[in-house]
């Protein structure tokens, strides 16, 4: 009977340990003003974030590509709604003006 006991033990927590799950937390990054590339901001490219004013005042981003064509702009209030950007490459400059901090996730 000792045997058995041990044996469905070591069973009963070798079947716990099997099914375990990883989580993966998606992770805010925040930046301030200043010429950013993808690289620079640890950003894959095609991928469309979101970006949000996490700051109490106003904020600006602009997305060049690589002929400094504009694609896109937008302005942030204070603690603004989450907006969606366009799938950058990797040759995209990102302008962020203001003193506040932009939240990409």
């Amino acid at each position: 009977m000792r045997k058995f006991a041990l044996i469905f033990s070591a069973f009963l927590f070798i079947s716990f340990n099997l099914n375990t799950v990883f989580t993966v937390a998606e992770t805010k990054q925040t930046f301030s003003e200043g010429i950013y590339s993808l690289k620079d901001l640890n950003l894959l490219a095609n991928v469309p974030y979101k970006v949000q004013n996490v700051s109490g005042g106003k904020a600006f981003i602009i997305l060049l590509n690589n002929d400094l064509v504009l694609e896109q702009s937008i302005r942030f209030d204070s603690n603004s709604l989450q907006y969606i950007l366009n799938p950058m490459s990797y040759d995209y400059k990102i302008l962020i003006a203001g003193t506040d901090q932009l939240s990409f996730s």
